[in-house]
């Protein structure tokens, strides 16, 4: 049984692994240099406040 999971797990990473290859072929701008800057400039401002929010709840779980 632990081969046919295996064998599973193989035929799905080959799928996403296709699927990617397919979208990034079909849309050759999706990783342009302008999306990347404003998705890390995003991600980035998110971060800073995900560490701003845990800081908080520590400070509050500090102080009961």
């Amino acid at each position: 049984m632990e081969t046919f999971y295996q064998l599973l797990a193989l035929a799905g990473a080959g799928l996403i692994i296709w699927f990617m290859y397919r979208t990034v072929k079909g849309q050759p701008t999706l990783f342009s240099r302008e999306n990347l800057n404003k998705s890390f400039s995003s991600m980035g401002i998110l971060a800073l406040i995900l560490i701003a929010f845990v800081g908080l709840l520590v400070l509050m779980l500090r102080h009961t």
